[in-house]
């Protein structure tokens, strides 16, 4: 791993650049040391033979005293020959061996002939210089002076060449992996700062000296503040990240963003809820793909470049989506959708068109009624004091009715505004079932229907709104006695559950339509459709039902109903024992 770190490429490269120095200069001082050395023995064997040439010495002395620094000498006579009186090699044959090496024709001309060779009898290298010399006789001859070569002093001098470069290569290889530990060692830590703020861990610095202020100095200093930036700009990042984020989550509105393939990126809570509803059973994934409905308003987003609004239901609820599409650069990177649950908004705007037409429809009849029969009067259509009578009976009837209509109309809205004025009082419940069922009785003789009430024994002293209790129970029976045909009963029972009383009025009529059981408290929902109000009778306006929803939950309570087609129906109204005083200094 050193050989592919900074550190080991520099030491190699160092390493390297020296040795190719040192073995560069050794080749060198080896061939001067060559050179050297024979230019010395030459040197001194041309100056030893040109002070015999010249001055004419004594050969024997000059023989003497070139023994003592290994210079032999062989003189040569005119013939050629050995002058064995005066030369003294080392051998007989070691004196022709030197004479084979020399070019007696160039002595001879006067000239010197210097050379280097090898002597065959002993293996020996020689160096050489011949020179003419005029014997004593007058005679010309010459005179060869000759050298051994000492390699191993050669040998010596050039392993310590070998040796001082070896030496010099080791000390490098030492002070090169210093030096280029001390160099890279700010790159390593720069190295592992920047692994750190890899991982995420952006307040990573790296150590500077302040006396070394040299590049690797600038560069860690241009390091830390590169990081001191970038931990300051994730910082302002993660913070506008999670004010966004906290933003989102508390929206009430849905918030979804989707990339330019239409994957869901981002979501908030109420998007988690909504995504959630089209989830397919066992996928836990809701990002895998994007919803139907929602996928249709993406590719006219992505196809138009433009802004959709409208709604998506699903499982009974409505959703307003507002979609637009997202840029990046000029270029479109995806979308931003965001929904609002308007199922109550939608609800409630059916209901107050569907109150306008339940109120216009309720005041026509009436209206029209009372608009024909006093034109009856006028143009004197009833001729006998029986018709007159008859024509006013009806418009009083129809009268009554549109004053209860706008009464009960005042009082739900008063209801439905919350301002109900509670007045809790202690009531005994026996005597409170067995005065309300007196009331209806002489009423349900009259259609044929029987009364009664069944009260269970030990009932405790309750805390109600008596009027508001009895307005409840008025509706309820009426509505009864109503819906009963002749013959049948409606019963009015009261008992306890826990903490809870229960009032329960049950009626052997007609009966509720099962798809009509979860609409009976609306306001003008009648389940009898199709009945008509004949001559003499007063229909009911459709009110009753949810004011008595309203009473019974002011007193935290709940009214609940179930009924069977031709069998009868059962309205339970469930009441706390006691009302809490809060509920009273309320206005609800």
């Amino acid at each position: 791993m050193i050989l592919r770190s900074v550190v080991g490429k520099l030491w190699l490269t160092i390493i390297l650049l020296v040795s190719i120095v040192l073995i560069a200069l050794s080749l060198f001082l080896n061939q001067q040391v060559d050179k050297s050395y024979n230019r010395t023995h030459k040197h001194n064997l041309e100056r030893l033979a040109n002070e015999v040439k010249t001055k004419h010495v004594n050969l024997n002395q000059v023989q003497e005293v070139g023994r003592i620094f290994d210079t032999y000498m062989v003189v040569v006579g005119p013939n050629g020959t050995v002058d064995t009186s005066i030369s003294k090699p080392s051998t007989p044959q070691e004196a022709e061996d030197v004479l084979q090496l020399v070019d007696m024709n160039q002595v001879r001309q006067g000239k010197q002939f210097t050379g280097t060779g090898k002597i065959n009898s002993t293996g020996h290298e020689i160096m050489f210089v011949a020179v003419p010399y005029s014997l004593k006789n007058g005679a010309p001859g010459a005179v060869v002076f000759y050298q051994q070569l000492n390699e191993s002093i050669e040998e010596d001098i050039k392993k310590w060449i070998l040796y001082s470069a070896l030496i010099a290569i080791a000390l490098t290889t030492i002070f090169a992996f210093f030096l280029s530990s001390r160099i890279t060692q700010p790159l390593i830590q720069m190295k592992k700062a920047a692994e750190k703020i890899a991982r995420g861990d952006f307040s990573a610095r790296v150590r500077v000296r302040e006396h070394e202020r040299d590049e690797i100095a600038d560069l860690t200093l241009t390091f830390n503040r590169m990081a001191g930036q970038l931990d300051d700009l994730v910082n302002m990042l993660s913070h506008e990240k999670e004010q966004l984020t906290s933003i989102l989550r508390s929206m009430t509105d849905g918030v979804i963003t989707l990339n330019a393939k239409g994957k869901v990126i981002m979501t908030n809570p109420p998007a988690d809820r909504l995504l959630a509803i089209f989830r397919e059973p066992g996928n836990l994934s809701f990002k895998a793909t994007l919803p139907p409905p929602l996928k249709e308003f993406f590719d006219t987003v992505v196809k138009e470049e433009k802004e959709i609004v409208g709604d998506i239901t699903e499982q009974g609820r409505t959703w307003a989506v507002v979609m637009a599409p997202l840029y990046a650069r000029g270029q479109l990177r995806g979308a931003v959708a965001v929904f609002r649950d308007v199922t109550e908004e939608r609800r409630l705007d059916k209901m107050r068109k569907d109150f306008v037409a339940n109120v216009s429809h309720e005041l026509r009849t009436p209206l029209a009624m009372l608009q024909g029969y006093s034109e009856a009067l006028i143009d004197d259509i009833a001729q006998s004091p029986e018709e007159i009578k008859e024509i006013a009976q009806v418009i009083n009837e129809e009268s009554m009715r549109m004053g209860r209509l706008v009464r009960e109309l005042l009082d739900l809205a008063r209801m439905e505004a919350g301002h109900i004025q509670m007045h809790l009082s202690h009531l005994d419940v026996t005597q409170f079932i067995q005065r309300v069922v007196r009331k209806f009785q002489a009423l349900a003789r009259e259609r044929g229907v029987e009364v009664t009430g069944e009260v269970a024994e030990n009932l405790p002293i309750v805390r109600w709104d008596e009027d508001k209790i009895e307005q409840v129970l008025t509706n309820l029976i009426d509505n009864a006695i109503r819906h009963t045909p002749e013959g049948g009963a409606v019963t009015v029972r009261a008992f306890q559950s826990g903490k809870h009383i229960f009032l329960e009025v049950e009626d052997t009529g007609t009966g509720i339509p099962e798809e009509d059981l979860p609409f009976v408290f609306e306001r003008f929902y009648k389940a009898d459709k199709a009945r008509t109000r004949g001559k003499g009778k007063s229909g009911g306006t459709g009110l009753g039902l949810s004011i008595v929803k309203h009473l019974v939950n002011a007193h935290l309570g709940n009214v609940t109903v179930r009924s069977q087609v031709g069998k009868g129906t059962v309205f339970s109204v469930q009441l706390p024992v006691e009302v809490p005083e809060e509920v009273e200094a309320v206005k609800m």
